[in-house]
Formats: structure tokens, sequence, C-alpha cells
């Protein structure tokens, strides 16, 4: 009976073994990162992630200044900060064939977003802050499911 349970002992070792380099294997074929940042990375060359850091620092100042214009009653000055950021200012074609699909969608749904708020900088305060939310949605959806990798 001890043969047996020697057989059994070592056939669980070797089972728990190979489930451990199973899994092992699956986490390293995710390529999740060891601090568990799962959103998918954006491997760009320096100079397309120069772009599309400096596009995002655009439409966030253009935030910022619809925000600040509108609390002051300067709808002119609003709809001029966000036609800065709207579909106008999009990123040219040969970046977006370096980006993912859903990338570029969540950035023409927020660029198209600017456009309608500059349309609406008169419209009844709620009505324009419900564009915005939609805007800032979209920022963080984005953010949320990407990075932007080292090169």
């Amino acid at each position: 009976m001890s043969t047996n349970r020697l057989a059994v002992t070592a056939l669980a070792l070797w089972g728990a073994t190979a489930l451990a380099i199973a899994a092992a294997y699956v986490n390293h074929r995710r390529a999740v990162p060891v601090n568990g940042d799962t959103r998918t990375a954006l491997a760009l060359p320096a100079h397309a992630a120069s772009a599309v850091r400096a596009e995002m620092r655009t439409m966030l100042g253009s935030l910022q200044e619809v925000l600040q214009a509108l609390a002051a009653g300067d709808t002119a000055r609003a709809r001029e900060a966000a036609l800065r950021s709207g579909t106008a200012m999009a990123v040219d074609p040969e970046l977006e064939r370096l980006l993912p699909e859903e990338f570029v969608q969540l950035g023409m749904r927020t660029h198209a977003g600017f456009d309608t708020v500059a349309g609406l900088v008169s419209a009844p305060r709620d009505t324009v802050l419900a564009r915005l939310s939609g805007i800032t949605a979209n920022c963080v959806a984005c953010h949320a499911t990407f990075r932007m990798s080292g090169h």
C-alpha cells in the first residue's frame, strides 16, 4: 500500500507541476505585465507616440478652456476652444494606420463630441455639461483600455 501512496503522491506532484507550468505559459502568452496592467499596449514609433500625446494634450486643454469660458459666460471662447479639438484636427491617415481600430473610433467620437459642444455652447448649461461628460467618458474608456508602451 505504501507503493500506491508513493505513486499517487508522485502523480499529484507531477500534475501540480504541469498545471503550474501551463498557467505560467498562458500568462506569458497573454503578455500581462507583472504590475497587473492589462491595458492594450500601443507600441508606436517615437514620432507617432509624440503625435498621439500632443493630440491628447490639446483635447485636455480644450476641455479645460471650454469649462473655464462657459463658467465666465464667454460662449465665443468656448466655441473656439471646442473647435480646436474637433474633427478638423483629427489624426492624420498615416498615423491612423498604426493605431488599433477601437482607439481610432474612440478618438473620432471624442473629436465629433467637441464639434457638437462647439455648436451647443449657447444651449442650456445641463445640455452642454451632458455633452462634455460624453467626451470625458470617451477619454476614460480610452485610457482604461490602452497604454503607451516605451519606444
